[in-house]
């Protein structure tokens, strides 16, 4: 859930499907009142919840997915989270199919000299390069914690960006659900970020409530994540958009449905 402060900067991001960008700009046009649902009803909830009044957590994120509009409406919206999504997909793929050098060479990263860390820091930056508004701050925290496995995988052997190269199957699609996962409870919190700051006695009590919804929220969503093969698809075919919206909607009805 941490954020820090390497990850910083723009740069100049592999290309997404034709048409994207300007549906991003869009959405950040949309007038507020466009997205309010039953918020008081999901306010009420969660300040329950982390009182301990309540303590079903499905109960809180069906309410919150229904106050945003639903799955699909949900899905819709996260238009820096399927960015995001299709970039790390497009870096992912890039190093299974020419190698970690050849990629950063073609994403214009200088890796010469530069430790893991700052590596891993440029990665994070040109898979969401945006820090204009807090639904790009969401995807680049989700960004970060995604790639943390990249990290923890060079570390175990021996600092050695080349290790990358060596990436499985089962290491993209969990770096892939990871981020998918990452980035729907980082944009719950962002949007109930106030019930804890308010209704939390402490600190320690607010983490504690935050984590327990990211663990109900990974758990939830792995369900049909668990069935994608995230390594199989082409990130740069012009429908890609539109199969990463299907995984977010279905991760969203997931919790939506909950009774």
């Amino acid at each position: 859930m941490g954020t820090s402060s390497i990850y910083n900067g723009p740069m100049d991001n592999p290309l997404l499907p034709e048409g994207f960008e300007d549906e991003y700009e869009e959405f950040m046009n949309v007038d507020d009142q466009e997205l309010e649902g039953s918020w008081q009803e999901t306010k009420k909830v969660i300040s329950q919840y982390i009182t301990g009044t309540i303590k079903n957590q499905g109960r809180v994120l069906r309410n919150y997915v229904k106050a945003s509009g639903g799955a699909r409406a949900s899905a819709n919206r996260a238009v820096s989270g399927r960015g995001s999504s299709i970039r790390l997909g497009q870096l992912l793929s890039g190093i299974v199919s020419e190698g970690i050098i050849k990629t950063l060479e073609r994403l214009k990263i200088e890796y010469k000299g530069k430790s893991a860390e700052a590596l891993i820091s440029e990665m994070v930056n040109v898979i969401s390069p945006r820090s204009n508004t807090k639904e790009d701050i969401v995807a680049k925290n989700a960004t970060i914690q995604a790639l943390s496995q990249l990290y923890e995988y060079i570390t175990e052997n021996n600092m050695d960006i080349n290790s990358l190269d060596n990436m499985n199957d089962e290491m993209f699609n969990e770096v892939m659900s990871l981020f998918v996962s990452n980035y729907i409870f980082e944009k719950m919190l962002n949007d109930l970020q106030s019930r804890f700051e308010k209704y939390a006695e402490d600190s320690h009590t607010a983490l504690e409530k935050e984590r327990e919804l990211e663990e109900y929220i990974k758990e939830s969503v792995n369900v049909k994540l668990n069935k994608v093969s995230f390594n199989e698809l082409n990130y740069n075919e012009s429908s890609i958009d539109s199969i990463i919206s299907e995984i977010y909607i279905e991760c969203y009805e997931v919790l939506e449905v909950y009774i």
